[in-house]
């Protein structure tokens, strides 16, 4: 298989068309007719990442984040970001993203998110033109529980450290929103679709009284999306079983934050 085609297999079940305009997708490095056999998924591209794919002999790295956002200047050994594209473009390391068309598709991070909640009926937030089953965030409901409840549940489905929240604990919820990676530009999305609490990550201090009343419940970034991009993973293997490519999900924790 080629990297183009590899790409292909990818687009089809991210199609670039629902990546926002600021986003970078796509190929980010390499050939597209380099021969790829392996491949290995993770959240972003760091030097792990890169001895990892050495290790497992991969021909190509499928991140989450792309590595070159939203520019590079320049190209050299000046920077960490830029060593780390000249570094993969010297071991010939195809390096492709699926960011925020991988967040927004059917089946996608959003959706396995959604899935892990154990909500049902799940749909997006914000849908896309054209497909109201893509689009950012979703909404679904959950047997009626208590917004405590909920932040355990949040908690134990993503192995996540003591997760914030803002609201009463004994709030009844039954409808719940959420979104993988920073959410807070959706939190009026999921006010008007009623939402009785709403679950993202990278929350600010202030964005609790915007919301107005509505709980929001606060998930680390790498985690949400480490978790559901290694969920995600199995249904690429799914899709390249027959092409007899390898894919693997990193190995490498790539979060810069440590909790104590």
């Amino acid at each position: 298989m080629l990297v183009a085609q590899l790409l292909a297999a990818v687009e089809r079940l991210a199609p670039p068309s629902l990546a926002e305009d600021w986003d970078n997708v796509g190929l980010i490095v390499g050939r597209h007719n380099q021969p790829a056999h392996r491949l290995i998924v993770a959240l972003e591209l760091r030097d792990e990442v890169l001895d990892e794919a050495r290790e497992h002999e991969c021909d190509a790295v499928l991140t989450h984040h792309p590595p070159i956002f939203p520019a590079l200047t320049a190209l050299s050994d000046a920077g960490v970001s830029s060593e780390l594209v000249l570094r993969a473009a010297e071991s010939r390391v195809a390096v492709m993203a699926a960011h925020t068309n991988l967040d927004a598709a059917p089946g996608g991070l959003n959706d396995i998110m959604a899935e892990l909640l154990g909500l049902d009926g799940a749909r997006p937030l914000r849908p896309a033109d054209g497909d109201p089953r893509a689009g950012l965030g979703r909404i679904g409901h959950t047997e009626p529980t208590t917004l405590e409840a909920l932040v355990a549940r949040v908690s134990e489905g993503f192995a996540a450290p003591p997760v914030a929240y803002s609201g009463d604990p004994w709030a009844r919820v039954e409808r719940v929103a959420c979104c993988t990676g920073s959410g807070g530009s959706l939190i009026d999305d999921a006010r008007a679709a009623e939402a009785d609490a709403y679950v993202t990550s990278d929350l600010r201090y202030h964005d609790a009284d915007r919301a107005e009343g509505l709980p929001l419940i606060a998930l680390p970034h790498a985690r949400a999306e480490r978790v559901t991009m290694k969920r995600w993973t199995r249904t690429l293997q799914r899709a390249l079983a027959s092409e007899r490519v390898e894919v693997r999900f990193a190995d490498a924790e790539t979060d810069p934050w440590q909790t104590i």
